[in-house]
């Protein structure tokens, strides 16, 4: 499209969105990401408009909006440059992709996936970070560990959700099973089993 026709097309969008409802939070998200697609297509710096959608998508649960606004964001990064945009992008990215990943949204993650290796970005990273020891005797995963971690600093189920980027749902499986591995009878008692292994130990 020309860039005439570009500049109609947004704008006959931008003028169908006046009015729009925003007093319920998922269609506030919404309408921040649809304004941050706008200014895209308009070829400005819409890093500030990406900012404000993922803010405004991490008050709904709705994980798909938000692992999406994070990769646009992590574009809108990457495009304009910047001290320390490289590494922010890299961040949001791995953050959306592992999101993306645990729904099962294929075109969402390939996107992630093609964003990332156009950029030469990793989406995991290769310190080579060895697990402790005792997490591996007590057969936690990693993302157990992490779960295990966050229920030790006294989070909810919904909180750890909200931090780690899945659902309550799959925060209370992971419970689950932190308990059965940890021979614990409630989430005080495996925090305490935890810590006396050392498994938070760098």
């Amino acid at each position: 499209m020309h860039a005439g026709g570009r500049a109609a097309a947004v704008a006959r969008i931008r003028d169908a969105m006046k009015g729009q409802p925003e007093f319920a939070p998922v269609w506030a998200a919404q309408a921040r990401m649809t304004e941050a697609e706008l200014r895209t297509a308009e070829g400005v710096d819409a890093t500030a408009h990406w900012t404000q959608a993922v803010t405004a998508a991490e008050q709904v649960a709705a994980p798909a909006l938000l692992a999406t606004a994070r990769a646009r964001l992590a574009e809108a990064l990457i495009t304009q440059g910047g001290d320390g945009s490289r590494a922010a992008a890299g961040e949001l990215l791995r953050q959306a992709e592992a999101v993306a990943r645990e729904l099962g949204a294929a075109p969402l993650e390939a996107e992630i996936t093609t964003l990332a290796g156009r950029a030469r970005i990793p989406l995991r990273q290769t310190g080579g970070e060895e697990p402790p020891a005792p997490a591996a005797e007590l057969g936690l995963t990693a993302r157990e560990r992490d779960v295990l971690r966050l229920v030790a600093a006294g989070r909810s189920n919904r909180r750890i959700a909200e931090e780690l980027f899945i659902s309550p749902k799959t925060v209370s499986v992971h419970v689950s099973n932190i308990l059965a591995k940890v021979g614990a009878s409630g989430r005080g008692e495996a925090a305490a089993i935890a810590h006396r292994l050392g498994v938070f130990d760098s």
